[in-house]
């Protein structure tokens, strides 16, 4: 492989293309991956918004509480189950990765000078050992929902209903500081200019307020950057 060609792959900018609805292009800005210290900034925004929201939602009288958790009253046992269950899929995952391992059908090394029979061989495994895994983890995560479906039907309707707005208090909590998170990375990171010295919005309300099209677009290409970045890292 050339050098160059190593070199394309560590990409951490791109250029884009703002397209109207009748896909033509209105203006051009520039998008990086963020730096450490913007990183943990975004991180801080995220956490103030999530946490104005959990107090809303610790409100009774707040109409995020009252929004969410219109008909809590009148949901059936199946539904508080279900409800509670989804929202603690996270939770699920994170079990099955705990108890399954990092290092679940962990494959040999290739060796040294390895001959194309091999490369081929190993990519062969490699595709073989994540499909496993995604089945291996997919399982997993069904047999702690299921064990989590038999506690709560032990559970009042009461308790139910506690759990219930308890989880899916985190679940929006944790939607707000996604949303928030990745928007501040997509501003501080977008530019005017290809070297980088413009930034593309005076402040982060000024892009929040932008138009769901621009940011969706700027949005793309940032993840875009990232995915590259943790392709590599594995």
């Amino acid at each position: 492989m050339k050098v160059k060609d190593l070199t394309n792959l560590f990409k951490w900018n791109t250029k884009v293309e703002l397209k109207n609805t009748e896909r033509k292009v209105i203006e051009t800005l520039y998008v990086r991956l963020v730096g450490d210290i913007d990183y943990s900034h975004a991180q801080q925004c995220g956490l103030i918004e999530s946490r104005k929201m959990r107090k809303r939602l610790k409100d009774t009288s707040t109409l995020d509480y009252q929004s969410l958790f219109l008909d809590l009253d009148e949901k059936e046992v199946g539904d508080l189950i279900f409800g509670i269950t989804l929202a603690e899929m996270g939770n699920f995952r994170d079990l099955a990765v705990e108890e399954l391992g990092t290092d679940i059908l962990k494959l040999s090394e290739l060796p040294d000078n390895p001959s194309l029979e091999d490369r081929e061989n190993q990519l062969e495994a490699e595709e073989s050992a994540e499909s496993e895994k995604i089945t291996l983890l997919r399982d997993k995560m069904d047999e702690k929902a299921d064990e989590r479906r038999e506690e709560l039907k032990k559970k009042t309707v009461k308790e139910l209903r506690d759990i219930y707005v308890v989880s899916s208090t985190n679940v929006k909590c944790l939607e707000i500081f996604t949303v928030v998170f990745r928007e501040y990375c997509v501003f501080v990171g977008t530019f005017r200019d290809p070297k980088f010295t413009q930034i593309a919005f005076d402040n982060f309300g000024e892009f929040r307020n932008a138009s769901p099209s621009l940011k969706r677009q700027l949005t793309d290409a940032y993840l875009k950057l990232e995915l590259t970045g943790d392709q590599l890292k594995n």
